[in-house]
């Protein structure tokens, strides 16, 4: 399939995979724009890779996939779930985008997460994950993070990375559209509402998923994401075409 003009960029969660952004980008490859799925440092090899990394490491990664969709587009759209959304926030601020989505995207650790990781960090390097972020929906478990560890060293640099952001939040002019469901336990509740308070200089909108939890893109709702993403990028990339996109 031949590219288009007009590019998105997907970025993943925090020890998640690229596979947990592909059911969006086929979406929006069959709609019509070029899609490009990065794979941030440290994920989809090994929970070890992961600890070795910071969040400067996976912003560059972020970075580079997405200066090579600018080589190879006109205008661009930067999506992120969760972490992923942080960075994209962070890029888009930074380095200039036509829109973006931030999707169950947190606005900070949670107080009592990151104290109980900081101590165990010292005598569990890696902790088991007990309970696995699945979606709702069996056909989607396909896509579920491969990682049955995680590094508990790596949420200070989690925290670092939605610090950054925040501060970053003041500068960003894009159209942004944030998703968040209210079946998301994960992050705090009023992650959405801050993030536009805090963006109060781009034009931006909060859309409530009724039956998502944190991973909205593999979720029950998943296809109502998916329209009000098209939706949002025929609204702000203007020229978008109407089929022909390909994912990478």
């Amino acid at each position: 399939m031949g590219e288009s003009d007009v590019g998105c960029l997907l970025l993943h969660g925090f020890s998640g995979s690229p596979l947990e952004m592909v059911p969006l980008g086929e979406a929006l490859s069959a709609a019509g724009w070029t899609v490009t799925i990065a794979r941030l440092a440290g994920h989809g090899t090994s929970p070890k890779d992961l600890a070795r990394t910071s969040w400067r490491d996976w912003v560059a990664s972020a970075l580079d996939a997405y200066e090579d969709l600018r080589r190879r587009t006109r205008r661009q759209a930067i999506i992120g779930l969760s972490m992923g959304g942080a960075i994209a926030l962070y890029l888009a601020a930074r380095e200039g985008a036509d829109a973006v989505v931030a999707i169950s995207t947190p606005i900070r650790v949670r107080p009592l997460l990151a104290g109980a990781a900081r101590l165990a960090s010292r005598v569990i390097p890696l902790m088991p994950v007990i309970i696995r972020l699945s979606p709702r929906d069996p056909m989607a478990l396909q896509y579920r993070s491969p990682y049955a560890q995680i590094p508990l060293g790596a949420t200070a640099e989690l925290s670092a990375l939605l610090n950054e952001t925040v501060l970053s939040l003041t500068s960003l002019t894009a159209p942004l559209l944030v998703v968040q469901g209210r079946r998301d336990w994960v992050i705090p509740k009023d992650s959405g509402p801050e993030i536009l308070a805090r963006a109060a200089r781009a034009p931006g909108r909060l859309v409530w998923l009724r039956r998502s939890g944190h991973l909205a893109t593999l979720d029950r709702d998943r296809e109502v994401l998916f329209e009000e993403v098209e939706g949002f990028l025929h609204e702000h990339l203007r020229g978008a075409p109407v089929a022909d996109g390909t994912a990478d």
